[in-house]
């Protein structure tokens, strides 16, 4: 009867998760991963120095070394991978507590089990870059999320303080015409400049403040790779160049 209590208590607990939750939250267990490292590191020692003391490597020496040795990258390997997934935010951690400690603490005789890192899957991909970040402050959820999402939103903050995976097409829409309306701007803006009474000095100090105003805005308004962005800019400061070069050969002659 206990064992069917507490399968029924993980059944609900894990049946809450899919109906009120995106993302599935679990305990990182950092004191026990590192214990079990630290465990199979005085193993691997204690093989290493019986080896090195006694100058045999036999056949069962040899079998513990390889299972330690493949237990120990393992363990290794998961600490690692659960480092590496998303931690939940400081202010959230009590109420994960709460919701272990109501299905679970009951029977646990710990002091605070539940004391402990907490963390969640995320994809790396589904990051919204910040033109669209900027534009969801801005605009009333109804627009800037689906029907589906905003009913998820609830009183208008989104749950464990993470930023929302999607946006509704007209915010999509509208920062991709953003940014397509802000490219040609910082061509023909400089250009204009450069044209109206043109000099040498001018031009290079319109130049160098566009490529500058640009580089900012690319950094800090688009998300893309250091790659992307050196070539981008690169292309854009080309662009320029020829301009200066073909109205300064202009105007001189």
């Amino acid at each position: 009867m206990e064992a069917k209590g507490d399968s029924s208590k993980i059944l609900d607990y894990v049946a809450r998760s899919l109906n009120e939750e995106e993302d599935f939250h679990f305990l990182r267990l950092e004191f026990l991963h590192r214990l079990n490292i630290v465990e199979l590191q005085i193993q691997l020692v204690q093989i290493k120095r019986r080896i090195q003391n006694e100058h045999v490597s036999d056949a069962e020496s040899l079998e513990k070394l390889r299972v330690g040795l493949k237990h120990y990258a393992t363990a290794i390997r998961d600490y690692q991978f659960l480092r590496n997934m998303k931690n939940v935010e400081k202010a959230s951690i009590p109420h994960r507590k709460l919701l272990l400690q109501k299905y679970f603490d009951a029977e646990l005789d710990l002091d605070d089990p539940y004391e402990a890192h907490y963390a969640y899957c995320h994809d790396v991909n589904a990051n919204i870059d910040p033109i669209r970040e900027s534009l969801l402050k801005y605009i009333p959820d109804n627009l800037a999320f689906s029907r589906s999402k905003c009913l998820q939103k609830g009183d208008g903050d989104l749950p464990e303080g993470k930023p929302p995976r999607s946006v509704s097409p007209f915010v999509d829409r509208l920062a991709r015409f953003i940014i397509s309306f802000i490219g040609p701007v910082f061509l023909v803006a400089p250009m204009i400049i450069m044209t109206l009474n043109p000099s040498q000095t001018k031009s290079l100090v319109t130049v160098s403040v566009a490529v500058i105003i640009f580089s900012l805005l690319l950094s800090f308004g688009v998300r893309v790779s250091n790659v992307d962005t050196l070539v981008s800019t690169a292309t854009y400061a080309a662009v320029l160049v020829v301009f200066v070069g073909t109205s300064t050969g202009g105007s001189n002659s």
